[in-house]
């Protein structure tokens, strides 16, 4: 029980690291897309928008490009609601993975329990095998099955923190992202409506 609890616990860790990573790119590339790509558009040059859009990570090049595309009249469409649709695509990958974090979270406390069951069966065992009680011989199984409650807490704890973490910066950035295609939308409105 202990030995799956610790790769547990070493592939939570991994996992929360590399949403960790991607979140930490998404935010630097909805900062560059408000930089750069909103600004063109402030400008009035949508093709050096698009040029620009092509430039960011995925899933935010697909966000602006499916709604300069449409801007530019490559694809038939409205460009608020082609942006609104992809950025809930995007918001969905920010989150993906997070759910085997809140998985854990729920739950390792019942493989801690159950390294306790085990543990104390082996307890009452020992004292059908010896034919007598006392503290030294249950006392070995006891302290099995109480690292093993411990172990399952630990486990359950950090992978809540995480998530808690990792899905309010999720949450956080698909914020960001939706402001910015909600104003990207409106610049192009305004620049269509002047044109």
């Amino acid at each position: 029980t202990l030995l799956f609890m610790l790769l547990v616990s070493m592939g939570t860790v991994a996992l929360a690291l590399e949403r960790w990573l991607n979140l930490m790119r998404a935010r630097g590339a909805v900062s560059r897309a408000d930089d750069r790509v909103v600004e063109a558009v402030r400008k009035g040059t949508f093709d050096e928008a698009r040029r620009l859009a092509d430039t960011l990570p995925s899933p935010l090049r697909e966000v602006f490009c499916a709604g300069l595309d449409r801007a530019l009249g490559r694809v038939k469409g409205e460009p608020g609601t082609a942006m609104a649709r992809e950025a809930k695509r995007a918001g969905a990958r920010f989150r993906s993975g997070l759910w085997i974090l809140g998985s854990v979270g729920a739950l390792m406390p019942f493989a801690g329990l159950l390294g306790t069951v085990v543990g104390v069966m082996g307890s009452f065992r020992a004292i059908g095998d010896s034919g007598s009680g006392g503290f030294a011989v249950v006392s070995a199984g006891i302290s099995e099955a109480l690292i093993a409650t411990a172990a399952g807490l630990f486990v359950a704890i950090e992978a809540v923190l995480f998530f808690n973490l990792l899905g309010q910066r999720a949450a956080g950035i698909t914020r960001d992202l939706n402001l910015l295609v909600d104003e990207l939308g409106e610049l192009i409105r305004a620049n269509k409506a002047d044109a």
